[in-house]
């Protein structure tokens, strides 16, 4: 067989394979350039209806466009296979089956994932709020992706798993315009009552952070072993909290000792019984 022969063979299969399928092969070819091309721009226009919105956290907007790009490129894939004949059904198994061993090994890190894009969304807190989350407390630094950072109100960096923040209860200190005060105050049992209690709703009136409205709240709420319990109840505005709790606290002691008005400590009386059949 000489070479013209084997060029022309060559030749009749090349026609024979272009003919049966050449048209399946542009068809797919162009089916991945085009769905190439419109996955970059429809991921692109996303990102750039979602910055113009303002509505959607900086740090969710990337992955939102990613998304859309992935899950794209995801159909463009399936489509240009099944235009080549592949069998896409057994392809589907087999990529479920994959997926479902990841899933099962990156749980966690999923379930981080989730509970990040959950957080973006709700908002329930910001950056740069206080917040206590479960048993930890600070000021939020970053919302991430997989962790959430927070800054403690004694300067500690927290960092906290995002699927641990989700399932936790959440108290935002910063979403209050105002803030309720609370103290109980112990005075002795031979103290006049009204007169502490005149003595406590002026000190607290007299401080130009309490609020009138709600009004001081200001009564006995036990008594107790060693002493009279006072309940002195006040509001403030949020950012005054901390300093006027501070500041009040130590006015109220001082307004009480100057009134001759104790704040006992803990007493326990005890008795010595004699026995008289003993004597």
């Amino acid at each position: 067989m000489n070479f013209d022969t084997i060029w022309t063979n060559a030749q009749e299969k090349i026609g024979a394979f272009a003919g049966e399928y050449g048209f399946d092969l542009l068809g797919a070819l162009l089916i991945l350039v085009v769905g190439w091309m419109l996955a970059a721009f429809l991921s692109g226009r996303v990102r750039k209806l979602a910055e113009r919105s303002g509505k959607i956290d900086a740090t969710l907007i990337p992955v939102l466009s990613k998304m859309v790009r992935l899950g794209l490129l995801a159909l463009v894939f399936v489509a240009t296979l099944d235009k080549l004949g592949v069998d896409t059904a057994s392809l589907f198994a087999l990529v479920g089956a994959a997926g479902l061993a990841i899933g099962l090994a990156l749980k966690d890190t999923a379930a981080d994932v989730a509970a990040g894009i959950a957080l973006l969304i709700l908002r329930p807190f910001n950056v740069g709020e206080a917040v206590e989350i479960g048993s930890s407390s600070g000021t939020v630094e970053e919302i991430g992706i997989f962790q959430t950072r927070l800054t403690s109100f004694d300067g500690v960096p927290i960092t906290l798993n995002n699927s641990g923040v989700r399932t936790s209860e959440i108290k935002n200190y910063s979403r209050s315009a105002t803030r309720r005060i609370e103290w109980t105050v112990g005075i002795d049992y031979g103290a006049d009552i009204d007169a502490a209690m005149k003595i406590l709703l002026e000190t607290v009136s007299a401080e130009a952070r309490v609020l009138a409205e709600p009004a001081p709240l200001i009564d006995v709420t036990n008594l107790g072993d060693s002493s009279v319990d006072i309940l002195v109840r006040v509001w403030c505005n949020a950012p005054d909290f901390f300093p006027t709790k501070l500041a009040l606290g130590r006015q109220m002691k001082q307004a009480l000792d100057a009134a001759g008005i104790g704040i006992p400590y803990p007493q326990r009386e005890i008795r010595i019984l004699k026995d008289e059949a003993a004597a």
